[in-house]
């Protein structure tokens, strides 16, 4: 019974390797380090989107809007000055003019800087994988493997493409029917196997991953409402001296580094889980080992989403330090609803279930006092008959009594 549950162990822990291989390559296109396939073309996600032609329309279009705007806030600029008189109206003129011309320069520089910031990212995966081309399916499972037997290693395989009888082998049985042992020809020793932390750190490890793409995915639609709301936080230059383009560069830097944080944790989660794996702590047993290895890659898994904070509080806003946590809390508030409101059905059901059982045990009760009434009437005309038969007997005997006398 025990293998049975060991091998449902360890087939989970495969299907939880696949979520994280399809999880990672679906991160890798979103960051931008892989190309991805559109119509049969192989072209870049975030390139892409903002070199579409529908959406350049739109960027032109919001353009000559901002333009116009631009033209509302200097004439507001200029009334203010008459009033207040702080500032020269020929000021007010160039700040104008170079807002226009600045909208057309900060085009270039957003086009450009997406262009250099994926390459850049790419480059960075390249380094990373220098002399380190393990995936993370594969070092997740090297640190939970404990022993390899028969000549194997991590180095030779694909664990995707290995089943629970490749990993563990065959098995001696009772009848050919109730496994006792593992007879170790497999890869790995079944006895060694580090199950309790394979399941915990693959769950987390998943979750962590999970809320990286979002954030990601989240970071790829605000790219595109900045690079649409340029022309209008560049046309307010002449009013608030750029107050507002200070602020709108500020949250467009931060959304473009964000992703350098979660390539960077990922790579470095992954160079740094062999060696982790390796380390064992003397004096408190197997258990103690296994505890210390969960929460070792529990803790670097909880990097992953951390690195886009860690890198906007370098680089960016203050909206972007609570990006994580703002999830978090709304899974874990959003779970919390859930389970209330499933609370309460069940408690609405529970009292259904139990007014409709009162009503059937009432019903039965007065059809049982119906019938007990019936049957007391019966009962009664049976004692009457009973009583005029004795009183009958009694009578008899005292005439025969009378006779003999």
């Amino acid at each position: 019974m025990i293998i049975f549950f060991q091998e449902l162990i360890l087939q989970l822990f495969l299907w939880l390797l696949k979520l994280i291989d399809g999880i990672m390559s679906i991160f890798s296109s979103i960051a931008g380090i892989v190309k991805i396939d559109y119509r049969g073309e192989e072209v870049n996600l975030l390139e892409f989107i903002i070199g579409d032609s529908t959406v350049g329309t739109i960027f032109w279009c919001v353009f000559l809007l901002g333009m116009g705007l631009c033209c509302i806030f200097a004439i507001s600029a200029v009334i203010k000055n008459m009033v207040s008189n702080n500032r020269e109206v020929s000021t007010i003129v160039g700040k104008f003019f170079l807002s226009i011309l600045g909208t057309l320069a900060m085009l270039a520089v957003v086009v450009l800087g997406i262009l250099i910031s994926d390459s850049l990212l790419k480059l960075v995966a390249e380094i990373f994988e220098i002399g380190n081309t393990t995936k993370l399916s594969n070092a997740l499972f090297n640190a939970c493997v404990g022993d390899w037997i028969n000549g194997y290693s991590i180095a030779e395989m694909d664990i995707s493409s290995l089943s629970v009888s490749d990993i563990f082998g065959e098995y001696n049985t009772t009848f050919k029917v109730f496994p006792t042992s593992w007879k170790c020809n497999g890869m790995v020793n079944p006895n060694t196997f580090l199950f309790l932390p394979a399941m915990i750190a693959s769950v987390g490890l998943g979750i962590a991953l999970l809320i990286a793409i979002v954030n990601l995915a989240k970071r790829i639609y605000e790219i595109v409402i900045l690079y649409f709301v340029m022309p209008v936080s560049v046309s307010t230059l002449s009013l608030d001296d750029g107050a507002r383009f200070k602020i709108w560069r500020e949250t467009f830097i931060s959304k473009i580094v964000v992703a350098y944080g979660t390539v960077f944790s990922v790579n470095v989660f992954i160079l740094i889980l062999p060696i982790i794996s390796a380390m064992k702590i003397d004096g408190i047993g197997s258990f103690g080992n296994a505890i210390y290895l969960i929460v070792m890659i529990l803790g670097g898994a909880t990097v992953i989403p951390a690195g886009q904070t860690l890198f906007a509080r370098l680089f960016g806003g203050a909206d972007d330090m609570r990006v994580n946590g703002g999830f978090v809390r709304s899974v874990w508030h959003g779970t919390h609803r859930a389970g209330m409101m499933a609370w309460g059905a069940g408690a609405l059901m529970l009292h259904g279930a139990v007014n409709a059982g009162k009503k059937i045990v009432a019903h039965r009760k007065h059809s049982d006092n119906t019938n007990n009434k019936d049957g007391t009437t019966g009962t009664n005309g049976e004692n009457d008959s009973n009583k005029y038969t004795e009183e009958k007997t009694v009578e008899h005997k005292t005439d025969e009594g009378d006779k003999q006398a």
